[in-house]
C-alpha cells in the first residue's frame, strides 16, 4: 500500500496576524476596563485644572465648563502661600528618603547575609511591628519628643518618618538581597573586597530598582502628610507642604480658584519625581522584590 504524503498547505487569503494583534484579540475586555478607569481617574485631575484658571464669578456661574479669560494670578498667589512650604518639604523630603533607605538596606543586607544567633526570631519580630497601627502611637511619640525638646522644629518631622520605614522597607529589602547571587559577593571577596565595598559596589547598584521604588513611595508618603506636623509645629515657617494645603483656605480665602491652584502646585514636584523614576519604579514592582 502506497504511503500517501500529506502537505499542508496555507488557506488561501489568510495571512498571519502578528502577536501584538492576536493578544489585543484575546485582552480586548481588559484593556476596555483599563481606559474606563483611566478616564474615571483622570476627571478629578482634570476638574482642578479647569477651576484652577477661574475667578470667582466664573466658578459661579459657570462651575464646570471653559471660560475666558483665563485667570493666571491664581497660581501666583497659591505659589506664594505654598512656596516656603514646598522648600521645606522638599528638604526634608531628601533628608527623609536617604536616610531611611541607608538604615534599613543596612539593617536588610545584615538579616539576609549574616548568620548570627535568634536571626530569624529577631526579624519575625521587628515584622510583627507592622500590624501595629501607626496612629496608636501618636501619643506615646509625642510624649518622647517633647520630652527630647524637639518640638517645633525640622528633627521632629523627620525622625519618626525615619523609624516608621524602617520595617516595611527593611523587609522588602532583605527579600531582594536574598535573591543576590552568592557566587557574586564570595569572588568579590575573593579579590579582596570587604564588607563595605561589597555592600556600595556591588548590592546597592543591583538594587537600584527596588530602592528607587521605596524611595518613590516614602516621598509620597511624606509629601502628603499633615496630621503629625499639625500636633508637633506650631511656627508658620516650618509647616510642611501637606501641612500648609490643610490651612490653605485660611491663608487664602474662599477663593475655590486660587485653591484649586494651590493643589495644583503641591501635585507637580511629586509628579516630576514619578516621571524620573518611573522606569525604576515599575521594574521595582515587577522584580518580584515586593513578594516577601
Amino acid at each position: 500500500m502506497a504511503s500517501e504524503s500529506i502537505s499542508l498547505r496555507p488557506i488561501a487569503g489568510a495571512r498571519h496576524r502578528p502577536a501584538w494583534q492576536r493578544e489585543l484579540k484575546h485582552d480586548w475586555l481588559i484593556h476596555v476596563f483599563i481606559v474606563f478607569g483611566l478616564l474615571v481617574a483622570s476627571i478629578p485631575i482634570a476638574l482642578m485644572l479647569l477651576i484652577s484658571v477661574k475667578n470667582m464669578g466664573q466658578f459661579i456661574t459657570k462651575p464646570l465648563g471653559i471660560t475666558f479669560p483665563l485667570d493666571w494670578s491664581n497660581y501666583t498667589i497659591a505659589w506664594n502661600v505654598l512656596k516656603r512650604s514646598i522648600l521645606n518639604s522638599l528638604g526634608m523630603t531628601t533628608v527623609t528618603v536617604i536616610l531611611s533607605l541607608l538604615v534599613s538596606s543596612l539593617a536588610a543586607y545584615a538579616f539576609s547575609r549574616f548568620r548570627f544567633p535568634g536571626r530569624e526570631a529577631l526579624f519575625w519580630f521587628y515584622l510583627s511591628v507592622l500590624f501595629i497601627p501607626g496612629i496608636l502611637t501618636f501619643a506615646t511619640q509625642f510624649t518622647l519628643v517633647a520630652r527630647m525638646g524637639i518640638l517645633d522644629t525640622y528633627i521632629v518631622q523627620i525622625l519618626p518618618y525615619i523609624a516608621h520605614a524602617q520595617i516595611f522597607q527593611t523587609v522588602v529589602l532583605r527579600a531582594f538581597f536574598a535573591g543576590i547571587p552568592n557566587e557574586i559577593i564570595e569572588s568579590a571577596m575573593v579579590d579582596g573586597a570587604n564588607f563595605w565595598r561589597v555592600f556600595i559596589k556591588i548590592v546597592l547598584p543591583m538594587s537600584r530598582p527596588i530602592l528607587a521604588t521605596l524611595a518613590v513611595m516614602r516621598a509620597l508618603s511624606f509629601w502628603d502628610e499633615w496630621l503629625w506636623p499639625l500636633i508637633t509645629i506650631t511656627k508658620w515657617e516650618l509647616r510642611p507642604m501637606g501641612l500648609q494645603v490643610f490651612y490653605l483656605s485660611s491663608d487664602i480665602g474662599a477663593h475655590v480658584g486660587r485653591q484649586m491652584a494651590g493643589y495644583t502646585i503641591a501635585t507637580i514636584p511629586m509628579l516630576i519625581l514619578f516621571i524620573i523614576a518611573s522606569k525604576q519604579f515599575v521594574e521595582g514592582l515587577t522584580s518580584g522584590a515586593m513578594k516577601f
